[in-house]
């Protein structure tokens, strides 16, 4: 009897000790805290990060190296250089991997293309014109209150406020305890969900999450992943992270290569607008399928095209909403370790739901159309709305 009762108090030790463990771990919102005041701490750095994007136009992976330093430029700006060590997406100056090296020294920007022997120039004042040009032409200023006023906004002072403003957008979990697979090093993960009332409808309409992992220890972020959404995918993972070594001002330096040819931010932009104007011709050259079954009072709010997919996008009573998108095939979506292959009109496709089933994506090809339906659906919604398509 006494060995009995030495064994159920050990017992008891150890989940008080399990529990009390537990309870000390950091919360989404600590982690998240947490790793922006270690980035705040930063002066310079230097990393060796691979990537992995999965978009309509194309798909690859590759590593590049990285280097930055604040307060290079005579107002504060940063220097960095990207050096591409390997990647199997294709070069290019429209759509494409648009440089194998990209150097700024805080006033004047380079990116050169090898394999078209050609380099992009430009000034950090050009590029801010331009940016400050493009929001313009979204006439921003007409969806803001008339009495608001930008410097009289709510700016965070302080990591916690970044955070809390942050939370405004995003719900954020932790998932799970540390691992041993980011950089050698054990990381936490954290997942931001987006909030759909408050997101853009542009962003609403392509779904999709976040995920970001963050070191246990020293607290700095050392990869981030866009998932679940209906136009692609991407992560970025460190491998190599090293903050306030000293970096030598020479890196931040380029000689643009003999009998290269130069071409002005300017110049790119018109190529670009080019561009974009071709996809809007063929933007709707097919006819979208529109589901006859719906959840109970979904409504259609909105039917946009973005870049060649035609999205329909519902709210639901309950404050939640979902899309139906369908493009040109060319891809294949298939989120690592979180899809399960289905059978959907026929073919085979995939369903992705969260550890709740209440946030939903499926995804298939008939032919040369894709398909995507996603949001606030369990999978058994989602393959009935994908069913009754025509």
């Amino acid at each position: 009897m006494k060995r009995k009762s030495i064994l159920l108090i050990s017992l008891l030790l150890l989940v008080s000790v399990a529990l009390a463990a537990f309870a000390f771990q950091p919360s989404a919102k600590d982690l998240l805290t947490q790793s922006i005041e270690t980035l705040q701490t930063v002066t310079d750095g230097h990393a060796v990060v691979d990537f992995e994007v999965t978009t309509p136009e194309q798909s690859g992976s590759g590593t590049v190296e990285v280097w930055g330093m604040l307060n290079a430029g005579p107002n504060g700006e940063p220097a960095v250089r990207v050096d591409v060590l390997e990647t199997s997406l294709e070069m290019g100056t429209v759509g494409r991997l648009p440089f194998a090296t990209a150097v700024a020294d805080g006033t004047n920007f380079w990116l050169y293309n090898p394999e078209e022997n050609k380099v992009l120039i430009g000034t950090y004042e050009e590029a801010a014109n331009m940016l400050m040009g493009k929001m313009a032409e979204q006439d921003f200023a007409d969806k803001m209150p008339q009495d608001f006023d930008p410097e009289a906004a709510d700016h965070p002072q302080t990591s916690e406020e970044a955070v809390e403003k942050l939370l405004e957008y995003f719900d954020a979990e932790r998932v799970g305890l540390t691992s041993e697979d980011v950089a050698g090093v054990g990381a936490y993960q954290v997942r931001l969900i987006p909030i759909p009332e408050q997101m853009p409808d542009e962003v609403r309409a392509v779904g999709g999450l976040i995920n970001v992992w963050i070191a246990a220890e020293s607290k700095a972020p050392l990869a981030a992943e866009y998932t679940g959404g209906n136009m692609g995918s991407g992560r970025i993972s460190a491998t190599t992270l090293e903050f306030n070594q000293g970096v030598d001002p020479s890196v931040f330096t380029f000689t643009i290569p003999e009998g290269a040819e130069v071409v002005t931010l300017a110049e790119l932009a018109a190529e670009m607008e080019a561009k974009m104007a071709e996809m809007e011709d063929t933007a709707v050259s097919f006819t979208p399928l529109t589901p006859t079954e719906l959840p109970t009072e979904a409504r259609l709010v909105e039917t946009t095209t973005i870049r060649g997919t035609a999205v329909q996008r519902y709210n639901l009573p309950d404050g939640g909403s979902f899309t139906v998108a369908q493009g040109p095939a060319g891809f294949e979506y298939a989120p690592e370790g979180l899809e399960t292959a289905v059978s959907v009109r026929g073919v085979d496709g995939l369903l992705v739901s969260d550890t709740e089933g209440s946030r939903t994506l499926l995804t298939w090809a008939e032919g040369e159309m894709s398909f995507w339906i996603g949001g606030n659906l369990t999978g058994d919604q989602a393959l009935a709305i994908a069913e009754s398509l025509q």
